[in-house]
């Protein structure tokens, strides 16, 4: 006999499962130029061709940072490798005083804003799982994250979109376009990243970005230095 408290657990995750599948197919809202570009669903099968070129199967892998390496953007925001531990790399503002974040790979670990701590405690994959991405091949899960000891429940996806060669102050990238959205499982807060990642610069030399109820907003990369790995 299925309990009443069963049941309701059971339609929990049937929508949570269902959220995740919304989020994989969702399309992106069409914009202005300091939004978000409009892009279709996640593309699938071997060999589908995807945007300017990009095919399914290609793979963006995330750097290999080393300490010192440093980027500086458009609106002041600048990072500084100043640790790597394993898959683990941390990167402290150099705009802002003790602010930093840390990541494995793509996906953030946790970070330090002007009055939040979040730190990621569960996601449903692998924690090396942000290592690479795929085209037509979205990385979707589910992640719980202490912010200021309060738990937070985001449904989240990786896709890379395709490719695009673009000029900034810092010069002209080959880059991939990879998108970040995510949204909360417990309130209607939504938020994305879309990225022109270039390998060569080991971070993205663009990034258009709304978190929740702020302003759409973009940063370009102007300046950046990598460190010589020594190991």
């Amino acid at each position: 006999m299925i309990t009443g408290s069963r049941l309701f657990r059971c339609f929990k995750w049937m929508a949570a499962f269902a959220a995740i599948a919304a989020l994989a197919g969702c399309e992106a809202p069409k914009t202005d130029a300091s939004g978000m570009v409009s892009s279709g669903p996640a593309v699938t099968g071997e060999k589908e061709q995807g945007t300017n070129g990009a095919e399914s199967g290609d793979v963006v892998r995330a750097p290999r940072w080393v300490v010192g390496s440093q980027w500086k953007y458009s609106d002041g925001y600048g990072l500084k490798v100043t640790k790597v531990k394993g898959d683990v790399t941390a990167f402290a503002r150099t705009d802002i005083a003790n602010r930093w974040l840390s990541r494995r790979g793509f996906l953030r670990e946790a970070s330090q804003s002007g009055t939040t701590l979040r730190r990621v405690v569960y996601r449903s994959v692998p924690p090396d799982a942000g290592k690479s991405l795929t085209m037509g091949k979205p990385l979707i899960f589910q992640r719980e994250y202490i912010a200021n000891d309060r738990l937070r429940v985001h449904v989240t996806s990786w896709t890379v979109e395709g490719r695009e060669t673009i000029v900034v102050p810092a010069g002209k990238f080959d880059t991939w376009l990879v998108v970040m959205r995510t949204r909360s499982l417990k309130t209607d807060w939504t938020g994305y990243e879309r990225w022109w990642f270039s390998p060569r610069a080991q971070n993205y030399v663009r990034m258009e970005y709304k978190y929740g109820d702020s302003p759409e907003s973009s940063r370009v990369l102007m300046s950046f230095s990598l460190a010589q790995d020594l190991g």
